[in-house]
């Protein structure tokens, strides 16, 4: 083998090496982004969750209210 042909095959050697590594490091990184957004996703729905209940709750809220006025004003 001649100095050319191993500089040559050196050279192809880190292009495919660091291409490999490019493509890795994408995926990796991909696959973590991947879970971040899953993470998010959870966030949001346990937020409307939660302000879905507090939404019912303050309707209750004012229902009971309005039934109390009735009874207040009687005792008064």
């Amino acid at each position: 083998m001649e100095l050319k042909e191993v500089i040559t095959y050196f050279v192809c050697g880190m292009f495919a090496g660091g291409g490999i590594t490019l493509i890795l490091y994408s995926i990796l990184v991909a696959k973590r982004v991947q879970e971040e957004q899953d993470k998010a996703t959870k966030c949001i729905f346990k937020y409307e969750e939660y302000r879905r209940r507090i939404r019912t709750l303050e309707y209750q809220k004012r229902e009971l209210e309005k039934k109390l006025e009735p009874i207040e004003d009687a005792e008064i």
